[in-house]
């Protein structure tokens, strides 16, 4: 078994569950506001690119786990599309406690995942 097999898999299956679980919480709460706060198109794109990210993720996860006994450079890839949009958005995050908490925790989900996506890599 490679070096990295293991917790690649937990760290996909993790990707997978986070993506889903964020994409039925998007979905349950976008009628929620009685009245869209500035332009609808732009409410519309960024709607889009939510849910593209949120598919990154499930991507990210599927894969992970179907190449995780093999030596593959796309769970690599995968790794750093999750960790870098989110250590950008870590950087931008205003003086809230805990928001900075729950990004430092958002951030430890795509190291993870980078992680032992690399270790199974050099295996």
């Amino acid at each position: 078994m490679r070096s990295g097999t293991k917790h690649l898999r937990i760290a996909s299956a993790i990707q997978l569950l986070y993506g889903v679980g964020v994409t039925i919480a998007t979905s349950l709460l976008v009628g929620a506001a009685e009245e869209i706060p500035g332009d609808p198109e732009n409410a519309l794109l960024l709607l889009i690119l939510t849910y593209a990210g949120y598919g990154l993720h499930i991507l990210a996860g599927i894969v992970g786990l179907l190449l995780a006994g093999k030596k593959s450079v796309l769970t690599v890839i995968f790794g750093i599309a999750l960790f870098i949009p989110q250590l950008f958005y870590f950087f931008h995050v205003a003086n809230d406690v805990p928001l900075i908490l729950l990004n430092v925790a958002f951030l430890a989900l795509p190291y993870y995942y980078l992680h032992n996506a690399y270790k199974n890599f050099k295996a």
